[in-house]
Order: structure tokens, then C-alpha cells, then sequence
């Protein structure tokens, strides 16, 4: 077996088919290597766009950050993406102009992107509205033989005004 081998690589040899075939093989490679690369490049940067955009419409609609702090969160989120994937070649830098792109495009594209809410400084008073708790009581079962049951109004007002004034007059 092993001299049938022999005889088989030695006759190769002696006709070149076998130099021929290594340096097609070779060839073959050196051609395809750079290809098989620059298409693997095209996808990871489609897988990292695709998430820049997806990153860029969550944080629009967020309107409690500042814009740097949208611009912030989605360069880190987009770092993190890569980093995990081993896209060794999408650098801040980079990864900074595709999302300064993609913004613009989400705004040209008429999206919402949420204002920036603003906070009042320290001085300023708020106002709060007073609750109003809702009575547990059912009005169609409130007992209305009391005279000054308070779930139900038995007055306009108006008859309210005018007996304050008999009283006052008195």
C-alpha cells in the first residue's frame, strides 16, 4: 500500500502536476483570502449599523437625557456590541461618525425625537396639585335620610348664598 503511494507522489512529481497543484492552490487563496475578509468586514458593519440604528431610535424617544447623554449612551452601547463581537476594527472614532450619521438621517427621516425635558432650577416653587381621593362609597347606595351626608349634593349653591345672607341680615 504505502509503495503504491510512493509510486503514485513520484510520478506527480516527475510531470509537474503536483507543482501545478499547489501553486493553483496557493493562487486560488492569495485571490480569495482578501475577499472572504472584505466580505466578513461588510457584514459585521451591517450587524453593528443595524444596531447603531436600533440603539439611536430607543435613545431619541428618551427625553430625560440631554442630548450628550443620548450621544453617550448609544456610543457605549455600540462599543459594548462591537467589543463583544470582536470588531476589532470599529474604533470610538469611527463608531462616533456612524452614529452622528445615522442620527441625522433618523431626524431627516421626520422620526420623533423626544425634546430634552428641562428641569427648574432650585429656586423655583413647584406647584402640586392637591389629590383628590375618590369616595368608597357608591352614590346609588349612600343614605340619603341624613341631612348633611356628604355623598350626595342636595344644592346649586345659589340657595346656599341667599340663606348666608338671610343670616347675615338677621
Amino acid at each position: 500500500m504505502f509503495a503504491i503511494l510512493t509510486k503514485i507522489f513520484n510520478y506527480l512529481q516527475s510531470t509537474g502536476v503536483l507543482a501545478a497543484g499547489i501553486a493553483f492552490i496557493l493562487a486560488v487563496w492569495k485571490a480569495v483570502l482578501p475577499i472572504a475578509q472584505a466580505h466578513a468586514k461588510t457584514a459585521q458593519e451591517k450587524s453593528l449599523l443595524t444596531a447603531i440604528e436600533g440603539l439611536v431610535a430607543r435613545y431619541a424617544q428618551v427625553s430625560a437625557l440631554s442630548k450628550q447623554d443620548r450621544f453617550d449612551a448609544v456610543l457605549n452601547g455600540a462599543l459594548t456590541f462591537a467589543s463583544d463581537r470582536g470588531y476589532t476594527w470599529a474604533k470610538s472614532g469611527l463608531v462616533k461618525g456612524f452614529i452622528e450619521s445615522i442620527y441625522q438621517d433618523y431626524k431627516n427621516a421626520g422620526k420623533d425625537v423626544a425634546p430634552v425635558i428641562t428641569t427648574p432650577s432650585s429656586d423655583v416653587v413647584e406647584e402640586k396639585p392637591e389629590l383628590v381621593i375618590p369616595s368608597t362609597t357608591d352614590n346609588a347606595t349612600a343614605d340619603t335620610s341624613k341631612p348633611n351626608s356628604t355623598d350626595t349634593v342636595e344644592s346649586d349653591g345659589a340657595s346656599d348664598i341667599s340663606k348666608l345672607e338671610g343670616e347675615v341680615e338677621k
